[in-house]
């Protein structure tokens, strides 16, 4: 019995340290996909470095090639990858009871991101969108276009015909970018007033 108690102990505890393991080296490789997205939204592309990468999240400088062992474009990826399957689920999960609601949703988010930063960050994706490389700039474009998706399902359960609720997501997400750029090269959001007024009346 003492055996096999022993056996037991020294199983649960290899299991333990298996997860916990597993978990650090998880977060690790989280912190640097958030640490990325945040680069990309306020530098783009070409200034996300592993270095800079590094010393915003701290990660160990080994850890780069072990969770990203295709190097930079990688970790752009999966930071630009992570970013876009948030603001899907964030849209999946709004019920509103009008589309304009759901539109005013939408853009006051994303004023949250450039107004919380201090005008300093815009869109990951669509500086991704910008990269040299070619699948990054694909990745971007279906990035983009289940945000469109995801917004137009939206706008349908609020009430909007699919061809409207498409017309109208296009079109948001399109003056959304601009806001965030105009936004940030004036340092004011009044520009996100501009857009929410006539949205409105667009939805009405």
């Amino acid at each position: 019995m003492a055996v096999l108690l022993n056996y037991d102990e020294g199983h649960s505890h290899s299991r333990y340290d298996d997860r916990h393991s597993q978990m650090v080296k998880s977060n690790v490789r989280e912190q640097m996909i958030r640490g990325a997205a945040e680069l990309l939204a306020e530098r783009g592309v070409e200034a996300t470095s592993f270095s800079e990468v590094i010393a915003r999240t701290g990660a160990p400088r080994g850890s780069i090639y072990h969770h990203f062992p295709d190097g930079k474009d990688e970790l752009i990826a999966a930071a630009a990858t992570s970013l876009g399957d948030g603001v899907v689920a964030l849209l999946d999960a709004i019920e509103a009871t009008s589309p304009a609601r759901v539109l005013d949703t939408f853009v006051d988010g994303w004023r949250f991101v450039l107004v919380s930063n201090s005008y300093g960050r815009g869109c990951a994706v669509a500086a991704t969108g910008l990269a040299s490389d070619e699948a990054l700039r694909a990745l971007s474009g279906e990035i983009l276009a289940s945000w469109r998706q995801a917004l137009s399902r939206a706008l349908v359960r609020s009430g909007a015909t699919r061809r409207r609720a498409d017309d109208l997501a296009a079109l948001t997400l399109a003056a959304v970018e601009g806001a965030l750029i105009l936004g940030r090269a004036t340092n004011d959001d009044e520009i996100f007033d501009v857009l929410k007024r006539q949205l409105r009346r667009l939805a009405a």
